[in-house]
């Protein structure tokens, strides 16, 4: 009698187990982070939102971007993400310290001309790489 309901028991563990397993994983970009300005921006499936201090919080989207809007998730390699300021070698260098794995998470966001990369440095820290034609800049964020 007594193995019956073990055999259940061990049997639903298994069942969720494997219902687990087949989960996506969290996104590890989800929720707010935060510039030393305090810009805040929340990271959602499709898109940001980007919060600036005392203004109104704007989802972006085609309607905010001229038209021009994409928006994703994928991982690049430091390479990669250090190649993002081909014309300036002071921001390859600051890249460069800043990127010590070979490869990251990113979210990238284009927007009319420019273009966002955001870099998951660790599960607190992220560094946002700024693109208008060639002319980069860099920003680091902290999850709030």
């Amino acid at each position: 009698m007594t193995t019956l309901p073990r055999f259940a028991v061990l049997a639903c563990l298994g069942a969720l187990t494997a219902c687990a397993a087949l989960q996506p994983p969290a996104n590890p970009f989800a929720g707010s982070w935060t510039t030393a300005e305090r810009q805040q921006i929340a990271f959602r499936d499709t898109t940001i939102v980007v919060n600036p201090p005392g203004a109104q919080a704007t989802a972006m989207a085609a309607e905010s971007c001229d038209g021009a809007f994409r928006f994703g998730y994928g991982r690049r390699s430091r390479e990669a993400l250090i190649g993002l300021a081909p014309h300036q070698p002071d921001l390859r260098g600051k890249l460069a310290s800043l990127l010590v794995q070979p490869d990251y998470p990113v979210a990238e966001l284009a927007c009319g001309e420019g273009a966002s990369t955001y870099v998951l440095l660790d599960e607190r820290d992220l560094v946002a790489i700024y693109r208008d034609r060639d002319i980069a800049g860099i920003e680091r964020l902290s999850r709030l």
